[in-house]
């Protein structure tokens, strides 16, 4: 292990940076997010009326977004505290096992609000739950499709890591963090010797920025020119990488010899995924 690669595991060593800027508290954007979804719904409440029933719209047209949001941040919540595996390189199952279990723990919990809010509203035979229900069918739906995308990316992980072994790149680059949550970065070869990989498409399974302190280096699983996994040592999060300019190393990738080819074929890296 060189001098620069962080400590193996589970967040231990992390240096909080001077500067950085300061997120707001998690109660704070909870209890934001009520205020706001109590006014939306009470809004769209307004379609009960003979007069207001106009206000219903803009209501419930907040009331889905605000729907939407809630769980996009509920699926996409990075991990908090020491991850149950080793992060620095030496358990390939244990992060994807984490990963899968995460996205399943959380789709079961929204699945289990869904169920619990749609019953709510025969049940309570009032007038004033029943704008809760078109809430729940949109949130049910918009978290199968987050968390559908979510299994799919930790199976195409899992695929990788069952081929390529992980060695560690430093630094990191980090080149763009795009609405769509997509993440392109350049992976530096981890010797001082300058170059590094190209460009480099990446997908997140869980977490909504960047993870902390990825510029200091990561653990790679793959081949540069048909993509691999990503594995940040501390946090253990997990990203999914193919290069972004695919087409352009088509021909590389035709020159890269059997052998190669074979395992990107086993890994699942050759087409394009991302």
């Amino acid at each position: 292990m060189s001098a620069e690669q962080p400590a193996g595991s589970g967040g231990k060593g992390r240096v909080v940076r001077p500067g950085s800027a300061r997120q707001p508290s998690r109660p704070a954007l909870l209890l934001k997010w009520a205020l706001a979804f109590v006014a939306a719904y009470g809004l769209s409440l307004t379609v009960l009326t003979d007069h207001l029933v106009v206000l219903a719209v803009p209501g419930l047209i907040a009331l889905m977004a605000l729907s939407v949001t809630a769980t996009l941040l509920l699926v996409y919540e990075p991990f908090r505290g020491k991850v149950p595996y080793a992060t620095d390189g030496s358990d390939r199952r244990g992060v994807v096992r984490h990963h899968c279990n995460v996205v399943l723990r959380r789709y079961a919990l929204l699945v289990g609000c869904v169920a619990v809010v749609v019953a709510a509203v025969p049940l309570s035979k009032s007038d004033y739950a029943v704008m809760a229900a078109p809430a729940a069918v949109v949130t049910f739906f918009t978290g199968t499709g987050f968390c559908g995308a979510q299994m799919r990316t930790v199976r195409l992980a899992a695929r990788v890591l069952e081929v390529y072994e992980f060695t560690f790149r430093s630094p990191v680059e980090k080149l763009n963090l795009r609405a769509s949550g997509k993440r392109l970065l350049r992976l530096g070869v981890g010797d001082g010797s300058g170059g590094g990989s190209p460009e480099l498409a990446a997908h997140q399974p869980v977490g909504k920025l960047w993870p902390r302190d990825i510029e200091d280096g990561v653990w790679f699983a793959g081949d540069e020119i048909f993509g691999g996994v990503v594995m940040v040592p501390g946090s253990g999060e997990l990203m999914l990488v193919q290069p972004l300019k695919w087409d352009e190393l088509a021909a590389a990738r035709g020159r890269a010899g059997t052998e190669r080819l074979e395992k990107a074929r086993r890994a699942g890296l050759e087409r394009r995924s991302l």
